[in-house]
Formats: structure tokens, C-alpha cells, sequence
């Protein structure tokens, strides 16, 4: 059975041990080895393709359907297919990863969406982060024939649950690196099996009983995000980033605009500037406890260089 080790950890564990962490360090270093332009390209484009989650979680935000109601929207096709045509057109090498605020075995056309991704992008990685509830033998199958990456799976139910995805795993002849199983299944005591954070203030802690996890905001440190990674919403929607799930700051609209000119414009540029000199006091990140250093920091040396910081 595959399970990441080391879950019950600290903060000063998790750079080194949190497998997704290394592995995000890892596609960086070799993202940038290959970029040559004055400043750098997101490596990851992280994409919201639904409007709606199966689940309520304590530790999420969508705990409260009253401010996060399921909506029954997604991604287009012709959307998604502007953004590709993008992406090959400027030799993108980068990698993609359905996540965001939902559930996106819910997409109407997920097996689709990864077959065009494929299409345009045949050499790119593309990844899907579910919680597992939909993922059985024949749709696996289906998504991995089409080119999947990999799929990680947030396993929110009991422990046993995780033996559905070994037979899964064995049944289809997949490694531990194509279908990834983390442990989310833990109790309160044990921050959910989570390095818990406030999604940009979006998360109570006082509702969930993690008092203990309230610190002084804003924190006086930067964050590498933004420096990275560009987060897409289904409606065209690019958020500065994706622990923003009240939305506040949208930097662009792909849509509207080339995500390759949203992601050098003087909104997300200045928030850059401040981040880097370990400023937060502005929306959402005053509201923000997430650490944002545990990877970028090879993107975060390029943007001073680029802004002579």
C-alpha cells in the first residue's frame, strides 16, 4: 500500500518530507533550467474546472454551503481549448493540474479534457487531485489510456478505503507515482492529516475547535506562489492565487486576455514586488497564514534579479 510517510509532521519536517513538495521542487529545477527569457514562465498552471464539491470538509471552506453553494458550472471545452492553443503556441513545458475549489471527477467531460490536453500538449504533464470518491477501475483506465500524468487522491474516509486504490493500482498495472494515495483521513488532534492553514482567512479556526492555529496577521514574510504557479478559474477567472478562495484578488480573465500577458501585468507584478520584500500588508495575503516558502524559491531569485531587488 502506498502511503506517505511521515503525516503526523511539523513544520520544520514538511519542506523536506512532504512527497508533493519535493516533487513540485524538483519539476521547478528543471523548469527553469530550460528558460531562457528575462524572467520566468509559470511552471504550473493550476486549473478550478467545476463549480462544485461532493464533500464538506471541517478544514475547508466549503464547510459553509451558504458561502461556497455547489454550482452546477464548469469548464468549457472551447475555453479550454484557447488556453492550449496558447500554451503550444509559446512552447509551453510547464505542467497542469485539475484541483482548485472542487471535486473534478464532476466535470461532464473530464476523459475529454485530458485527451485534448493531449492533443496539443503531448509531451506535458497533466495531473488530477480528487478525493477519491469517483475515481473506480473503468474510469481510471480510461484516463490514464488518454494520458494522465498521474492521479493523487486525498483520501478523506476511513484507512481501509485505501485498499480500493491498491487493487486499482495492481488491476492496471500502475507505479506509486501514477496513482498517489495521501492520507487525509486523520482526527482534529491531528490537523486532518494536513499541514492546516486559512486558505487567505477563508477558514475559520475557531469553528473547527484549532484556536491554537491563530497567529499574528499579517505575517512578516514573503511568498512563493505567485512566483510559480497561475491559477485559472472556470469562468476565465485568474486569481493571484490559489489559497484565494474568497476571490479577491483576480488578476486577469483568460477569457479576455492571454494568460502569458496576465501573468507579467502590473496587478500581479506589484504584488510580486511586495511579497519579495516580505510585505503582506494588502489583500488577501494580511489575511493569509500560509507559509508560501516550502517551494519557488529558484522563481523567487529570478523575479528580484528581474526587478533589481
Amino acid at each position: 500500500m502506498y502511503i506517505v510517510k511521515c503525516i503526523l509532521l511539523n513544520i520544520k519536517d514538511f519542506k523536506v518530507k512532504d512527497i508533493n513538495i519535493i516533487r513540485q521542487n524538483k519539476f521547478n529545477k528543471e523548469f527553469l533550467k530550460n528558460q531562457d527569457s528575462e524572467y520566468p514562465l509559470f511552471s504550473s498552471i493550476e486549473m478550478n474546472i467545476h463549480g462544485s464539491c461532493n464533500r464538506r470538509c471541517a478544514f475547508c471552506p466549503r464547510v459553509d454551503e451558504h458561502l461556497y453553494p455547489n454550482l452546477n458550472e464548469e469548464l468549457s471545452i472551447e475555453f479550454f481549448e484557447k488556453i492550449l492553443k496558447e500554451l503550444k503556441e509559446n512552447n509551453y513545458k510547464g505542467r497542469m493540474g485539475f484541483s482548485g475549489f472542487c471535486e473534478p471527477f464532476l466535470h461532464s467531460n473530464l476523459v475529454y479534457l485530458v485527451k485534448l490536453f493531449k492533443k496539443y500538449l503531448s509531451s506535458n504533464r497533466l495531473e488530477i487531485v480528487t478525493n477519491g470518491d469517483y475515481l473506480e477501475e473503468d474510469i481510471a483506465k480510461k484516463l490514464f489510456d488518454s494520458g494522465i500524468y498521474n492521479i493523487r487522491v486525498s483520501l478523506y474516509t476511513n484507512p481501509k478505503t485505501a485498499i480500493k486504490f491498491d487493487l486499482i493500482r495492481k488491476s492496471l498495472k500502475l507505479t506509486e507515482e501514477q496513482l498517489i494515495v495521501r492520507h487525509r483521513n486523520l482526527n482534529s488532534k491531528n490537523d486532518f492529516g494536513l499541514v492546516l492553514n486559512n486558505r487567505a482567512g477563508a477558514v475559520d479556526y475557531n469553528r473547527i475547535g484549532k484556536q491554537s492555529k491563530i497567529v499574528h496577521l499579517p505575517l512578516k514574510q514573503g511568498c512563493n506562489y505567485p512566483m510559480f504557479k497561475l491559477f485559472i478559474d472556470y469562468n476565465g477567472d485568474c486569481l493571484l492565487c490559489s489559497n484565494d478562495w474568497q476571490k479577491k484578488k483576480i488578476i486577469g480573465n483568460a477569457k479576455k486576455d492571454s494568460i502569458f500577458d496576465i501573468w507579467i501585468n502590473e496587478t500581479v507584478n506589484s504584488v510580486r514586488k511586495k511579497l519579495l520584500n516580505n510585505d503582506r500588508n494588502y489583500s488577501p495575503c494580511d489575511k493569509c497564514d500560509v507559509n508560501g516558502s516550502f517551494t519557488g524559491e529558484d522563481f523567487a531569485l529570478k523575479w528580484k534579479k528581474h526587478f533589481s531587488i
